[in-house]
């Protein structure tokens, strides 16, 4: 352990400090207000969840008898839990975190679960994430003076979960070809907005941004006009997608699967939520408060059309666990299935919105 980061300066005034709610939020005001890669900051977006099991853990530090690492296994999301003068009167104070108890909050226990994801079980990846998160909000604390070291910082690096391997990860060809009998069919407000998000990324293979960026006036007819119903066009012909980087500005055909998923989304939409949630300048995919469809409820679309495939598979062909779950796995498998069916990697490039082929190397070691 680093022995600077176990203990913070004694000499400051703990009046002066925020408690540990007022610290998470103003960093994750500060994170997504950036113009530049800003933070989910959406109320599901996860962060909270993990930031509470932490003050959680360090309520506990101060009690022998209590659990202590990275929370009990959870079965069901849990609530939020709210500090109250009573069960923090004896609690170990945010900014007296130590490396220590960073350590302790990130060892893994047989079985444990997610914080933000209560129906996964804790990987490395997972707690390098949270490790990351404690890093940076202690980084901002740091940065406004608050404290004097960053307990997360303060880990040797043996201590540290492993970075990744910076691989791409893919679905077994098997998964991959079965995937299509598992998504839901249009026959509801729900079913049909997974539909529509699940063939986006599985025929188009579009990041998992560009899905939660899409306007209506992103989808176009055949004379490339915004598209709607009412000009007597019952689908879309293509997908505009305005992306920061000139590469990213592109147009894609809409193949017919999706082009009938999207329309049938609309439909169900405007019948739900009304006509405002349709207009050309509106989000084609929304979270329940009408702001942008979090991160969180992104990869639950994905991972449980992958994860009920994945079970409905004999079981010869379930002995190899699956790595990843979410959307970014859809575009990365059918990157790597354009590229073993043959198709030019120049072409492939333009299709998924990237300027070189070297983006394509970290799918390299399944071709």
């Amino acid at each position: 352990m680093n022995d600077a980061s176990m203990s913070q300066d004694s000499s400051a005034s703990s009046a002066s400090l925020p408690n540990g709610l007022e610290l998470f939020q103003d960093w994750l005001t500060h994170e997504g207000s950036k113009s530049w890669n800003p933070l989910d900051t959406s109320p599901d977006g996860g962060y909270e969840h993990v930031w509470m099991a932490w003050l959680g853990h360090l309520a506990a530090a101060r009690h022998p008898g209590k659990r202590q690492g990275m929370g009990p296994t959870l079965t069901a999301r849990p609530k939020t839990p709210r500090p109250t003068a009573s069960s923090t009167r004896n609690s170990k104070a945010w900014h007296e975190a130590t490396a220590v108890d960073v350590q302790r909050f990130l060892q893994m226990r047989a079985g444990q679960q997610a914080h933000h994801q209560p129906d996964r079980q804790i990987s490395d990846v997972t707690r390098r994430r949270y490790w990351r998160l404690l890093e940076r909000v202690y980084e901002h604390a740091l940065a406004h003076g608050w404290i004097t070291a960053n307990p997360a910082s303060g880990l040797e690096p043996d201590d540290r979960p492993p970075a990744e391997d910076g691989k791409g990860h893919c679905l077994p060809p098997l998964l991959w070809q079965s995937l299509p009998r598992h998504f839901p069919p249009a026959d509801g407000y729900q079913n049909a907005r997974d539909r529509a998000i699940v063939l986006l990324l599985y025929e188009l293979a579009l990041a998992p941004e560009e899905v939660r960026a899409l306007l209506w006036r992103d989808l176009l007819d055949a004379d490339q006009q915004p598209w709607s119903p009412a000009s007597g066009r019952e689908r879309p012909a293509a997908l505009r997608i305005d992306g920061a980087r000139a590469a990213q500005q592109r147009m894609l055909p809409l193949p017919e699967n999706t082009a009938g998923a999207l329309a049938d989304w609309r439909r169900f939409s405007s019948a739900q939520r009304g006509p405002g949630v349709v207009e050309a300048d509106a989000l084609v995919f929304y979270s329940r408060r009408g702001g942008p469809l979090s991160v969180r409820m992104l990869f639950h679309v994905a991972s449980q059309i992958i994860q009920r495939a994945h079970q409905a598979q004999p079981e010869d062909a379930q002995k190899a666990p699956l790595q990843r779950v979410g959307p970014q796995v859809l575009r990365n498998t059918a990157i790597v299935q354009w590229l073993r069916a043959g198709r030019p990697e120049l072409e492939v490039i333009a299709q998924i919105g990237v300027e070189s082929t070297r983006a394509l190397r970290h799918l390299q070691h399944y071709l």
